[in-house]
C-alpha cells in the first residue's frame, strides 16, 4: 500500500498579497491572456497565444494540494489574481520544483515576486519541512541575478530548440537548499 500525502491547501498572507491554492473559479479571461505577451512567451518557451478557459480549468485540475500545488498571488486590494506558483513536491526526496509567473503586466516589477517568494519558500521549507527547491530558468532571464542573490546555484545546463524561434536556448538547472535560503533570509532581514 502506498502512502498518500494528505491534502494541504495553501493560504499565506504578505503585506500586499494573499497567496492561496487556486480553484476553478479563479480561471479568468485576464489570466488566459498572460501568455499572449511575446516577452512572457519567450521566457516560458511557449507560443504567444491566449489560453482558453477550458485549458485553464484543465491546468487547475491537474493540481491536487498533495504533491502538486498551484498557488495564486492575489492582490489584497481587490482580489485580482496577478501571478501563480506551480509547485511539485517529491516528499521522498524532500524537495520541490517551483515555477513562478507574475502574469499581469502592470504587476511586474512592483515587488510581487519578491514579496511572495519569502512566504512561499518559508512555507514549503519550514512548514512542510522540505530541504531544497529546484527549478529551470532560461539563461539570460531577468530574475536570474536576483535568484543567485537569494542562494540559488546552477547545477547544470541543457540546450534545446526554442518553441518560439527554433534557435537553441540554454536552460539552467538550479537548486536552493534550506541552509542557503536561511542564510539569505538572515542577510535580508
Amino acid at each position: 500500500m502506498t502512502d498518500v500525502a494528505p491534502v494541504r491547501t495553501v493560504h499565506l498572507e504578505t503585506a500586499r498579497y494573499i497567496l492561496r491554492s487556486v480553484v476553478a473559479g479563479d480561471a479568468s479571461e485576464s489570466w488566459g491572456r498572460w501568455s499572449r505577451d511575446p516577452t512572457t512567451a519567450h521566457w516560458l518557451n511557449t507560443q504567444a497565444r491566449d489560453a482558453t478557459r477550458e485549458e485553464l480549468l484543465q491546468f487547475i485540475s491537474s493540481f491536487d494540494d498533495r504533491s502538486r500545488f498551484l498557488v495564486g498571488v492575489f492582490e489584497k486590494n481587490g482580489g485580482r489574481l496577478i501571478g501563480i506558483h506551480a509547485i511539485y513536491v517529491d516528499w521522498g526526496r524532500r524537495e520541490y520544483m517551483i515555477n513562478v509567473m507574475i502574469g499581469e503586466l502592470d504587476a511586474r516589477n512592483q515587488g510581487a515576486r519578491s514579496e511572495a517568494r519569502i512566504a512561499v519558500h518559508q512555507h514549503f521549507m519550514e512548514t512542510f519541512d522540505l530541504t531544497h527547491s529546484i527549478c529551470t530558468v532560461m539563461e539570460g532571464h531577468p530574475q536570474l541575478a536576483q535568484m543567485v542573490r537569494w542562494g540559488w546555484v546552477v547545477e547544470g545546463k541543457t540546450q534545446r530548440p526554442s518553441v518560439c524561434t527554433g534557435e537553441q536556448i540554454v536552460l539552467l538547472r538550479m537548486r536552493l537548499t534550506r541552509e542557503a535560503w536561511r542564510r539569505a533570509l538572515n542577510t535580508k532581514a
